[in-house]
C-alpha cells in the first residue's frame, strides 16, 4: 500500500513538473537601447515568442548577471497579461565559445603540433647519433685500416657528427620559442574562459493568455559595472583664434553582455546616489570627557559588530552613408542631439554603436562647440619662471559641461594633460596652453637693498627682489606676474610692503599681482621690497 502511493506520488510531481516545463519557454531578447549613466547603466531589450492558453513562464536567458532586481520593467504586446516579473542569477549556464575562443583553441592545436614535429625530428637526430657513436669500430680484430681509410672516415664521422648535433640544438631552440608562445595562448584562453563560465542572469516574466498567439516582451531593467566619464580635447591654433573644445565620453561596461549596434544614450545622471534629501539633525555639544571616552574604546575593541551595507533604493523611468572620397569624415557629435530633463542632461547618439564587456573603454563623440576666448599670459617666478599661455573662455556654464581630464593642443602640438574644473562658480574658464618660452621672465635678489641688522631688541630683515620680463614674440601680449609677502602668525613678528611697484597687495593672502601690456621686443622690471621685524631672541625658520 505504502509503494503504491510512494509511486502515485512521484507520478503526480512529474507531471506537475512536466506542465511546468511544458509551460516554460526560453525567449531569445536582443539589446535595442542602453542609456549609460556616469555609473551604472539602462538596458532596453526586447523578444518574442509563442505561448500558449493558460500560465506560461517567459525565460530571458544569457542576461547580465549585475541586474537591479528592483529596476526590471516589462511591456507586452499581445493578448495576454503579465503577472510577475522575477529575476534569479543561473550559476550552470555556459555561454557559447566567441571567435575569440575559437581563434585561441586553433592555435593552441597547432603550436602543439609544431611542437610534437620537433621533438619527432630531435629523435631521429639522436638515434643516428647513437648509430653513429655505437659503430665507429672499423676493421677486424686482425685487419687493420690504412691512414687514407682512416682519415676519410674520421671526417665522415666528424662532419655528420658536427651536423647533427647543430640540428638538434635548432629543434631545441624552436621547441623552445614554440613553447613560450604555447604558455601565452594558454594564458589567453584560460582569460577567455573565466569570462565565459561567469554567471548569467535570467529574467523570468509569468503571463497568463486565455489563447494561443504571439507575445512581445521589451524589458528595461539596470546594470551595474558600466559607465561613462568625460574627456576633452581643447585646441587652440594660435592666440588670436577661438578655442574649439572636442566633448568626448569614455564610455565602459562589464556587464557580461555585448551591446552590439544599440542607440546608445549618454546621461548625467547617476542612479546610485540616493534620491532622498538629506535632514539636518540637531547638532548638540557635550564636554569631552577622557574618561568616558577611554572607556567607550575598550567596549568597542572588545565588540565586533557586523555592518550591515546600507539598501539603496533605484528606480528608472522608462545612417550609414557611401564612403566619398572626396567628402571630408565626419564625426560622432555630428549624429548627436541633447536634451534637458530637470535633473540630467541626455546626449541621443543617432548612429548604432558596439561596445563590447570586458574590453577597454571606448571614445564616444558627444558634441563639439567653437569657444571665444581672451589670451593671457601668467607667470609666478618664485615658483616657475617660465611664462604659460592662458585662455579665458567666458559663457561655458551654457554647454552643461562636467569636470574631467583635457588633451591640450596648441598649434598643432599636444602641450600636455589638465583637469578641467566646471564646479567652480566663476563666469570665467582658464585653460593652460602650456609654457611659452618666448617670453622671458626672470627673478633676481636686490642684494644692495636686502639686509639683515638689529634695531634694540628686535631683529629687521628686509628683502627686495627685482623681476624682469622680456617679450620676444612678434606681437604685443598681456601678461599677469604674481608674487608674495610673508603672513604674521603672531603679534611678535611685523611684516609690511616697502615697494611694490604699482602692483594690487592683498593682505589677506599676501599676494603681489601686476597686469601689464608689453609690446613685442620690449623689456619691464618691477621691483618689491618687505621688511619682517621680530623679537632678536627667537628665530624663523621659514623667511
Amino acid at each position: 500500500m505504502k509503494k503504491s502511493l510512494l509511486l502515485l506520488l512521484l507520478i503526480v510531481t512529474y507531471n506537475l513538473f512536466a506542465i511546468t516545463k511544458e509551460n516554460e519557454t526560453k525567449v531569445k531578447s536582443d539589446i535595442k537601447e542602453v542609456t549609460v549613466f556616469l555609473s551604472g547603466a539602462s538596458v532596453t531589450s526586447s523578444g518574442s515568442c509563442q505561448i500558449v492558453t493558460g500560465s506560461n513562464d517567459l525565460v530571458f536567458d544569457n542576461l547580465s548577471p549585475y541586474i537591479d532586481p528592483i529596476s526590471i520593467q516589462a511591456k507586452g504586446v499581445g493578448n495576454f497579461t503579465i503577472l510577475a516579473v522575477t529575476f534569479h542569477t543561473n550559476y550552470l549556464s555556459e555561454q557559447p565559445k566567441s571567435k575569440e575562443i575559437k581563434l585561441l583553441e586553433d592555435s593552441l592545436e597547432n603550436l602543439q603540433l609544431k611542437i610534437s614535429l620537433q621533438k619527432n625530428i630531435r629523435f631521429v637526430y639522436e638515434a643516428e647519433e647513437s648509430f653513429l657513436l655505437a659503430n665507429k669500430n672499423i676493421g677486424g680484430a686482425n685487419t687493420g685500416v690504412n691512414a687514407a681509410e682512416l682519415d676519410k672516415i674520421a671526417t665522415i664521422l666528424r662532419t655528420r657528427l658536427v651536423e647533427i648535433k647543430s640540428k638538434t640544438l635548432e629543434s631545441i631552440l624552436k621547441e623552445k620559442k614554440l613553447d613560450d608562445e604555447l604558455v601565452k595562448v594558454n594564458n589567453q584562453l584560460n582569460e577567455q574562459n573565466s569570462l565565459r563560465n561567469k554567471s548569467l542572469g535570467e529574467i523570468v516574466v509569468t503571463v497568463s493568455a486565455d489563447s494561443p498567439g504571439t507575445a512581445k516582451v521589451s524589458l528595461t531593467y539596470n546594470v551595474s559595472n558600466a559607465g561613462w566619464s568625460p574627456v576633452y580635447d581643447i585646441r587652440a591654433s594660435d592666440s588670436n583664434s577661438p578655442i574649439t573644445l572636442d566633448y568626448r565620453a569614455n564610455v565602459f561596461q562589464n556587464t557580461g553582455n555585448e551591446w552590439k549596434n544599440v542607440k546608445l544614450i549618454l546621461s548625467t545622471g547617476n542612479p546610485t546616489l540616493s534620491g532622498t534629501q538629506p535632514v539636518l539633525n540637531p547638532w548638540r555639544l557635550v564636554f569631552y570627557n577622557p574618561n568616558q571616552y577611554y572607556r567607550n574604546s575598550k567596549l568597542k575593541a572588545s565588540e565586533s559588530p557586523t555592518r550591515s551595507q546600507p539598501s539603496q533604493e533605484k528606480k528608472y523611468d522608462s545612417k550609414s552613408e557611401e564612403i566619398e572620397f572626396d567628402k571630408e569624415a565626419g564625426y560622432a557629435y555630428d549624429y548627436t542631439q541633447v536634451s534637458e530633463t530637470q535633473t540630467n542632461i541626455l546626449y541621443e547618439i543617432s548612429i548604432p554603436y558596439t561596445i563590447s564587456s570586458e574590453s577597454k573603454p571606448q571614445s564616444v563623440g558627444i558634441q563639439n562647440y567653437s569657444l571665444p576666448a581672451v589670451y593671457t599670459y601668467f607667470c609666478a617666478p618664485k615658483l616657475d619662471k617660465d611664462a604659460f599661455l592662458l585662455a579665458k573662455i567666458t559663457g561655458w556654464d551654457k554647454y552643461n559641461l562636467i569636470s574631467g581630464e583635457s588633451n591640450v593642443f596648441f598649434d598643432g602640438t599636444f602641450v600636455g594633460k589638465a583637469y578641467l574644473n566646471t564646479m567652480k562658480t566663476a563666469d570665467t574658464l582658464d585653460i593652460s596652453l602650456g609654457r611659452d618660452k618666448s617670453v622671458v621672465v626672470l627673478r633676481e635678489v636686490l642684494k644692495n637693498y636686502s639686509e639683515k641688522k638689529i634695531i634694540g631688541i628686535n631683529t629687521k630683515e628686509t628683502k627686495a627682489y627685482e623681476i624682469i620680463v622680456r617679450n620676444k614674440k612678434k606681437q604685443e601680449i598681456e601678461i599677469n606676474i604674481e608674487d608674495q609677502v610673508p603672513l604674521s602668525t603672531s603679534s611678535e613678528i611685523e611684516v609690511e610692503l616697502v615697494e611694490g611697484s604699482g602692483g594690487t597687495f592683498d593682505k589677506e593672502t599676501g599676494k603681489i599681482a601686476w597686469k601689464m601690456k608689453l609690446p613685442s621686443s620690449d623689456t619691464k622690471k618691477i621691483k618689491f621690497s618687505y621688511f619682517v621685524k621680530y623679537p632678536k631672541d627667537k628665530i624663523i625658520s621659514n623667511l
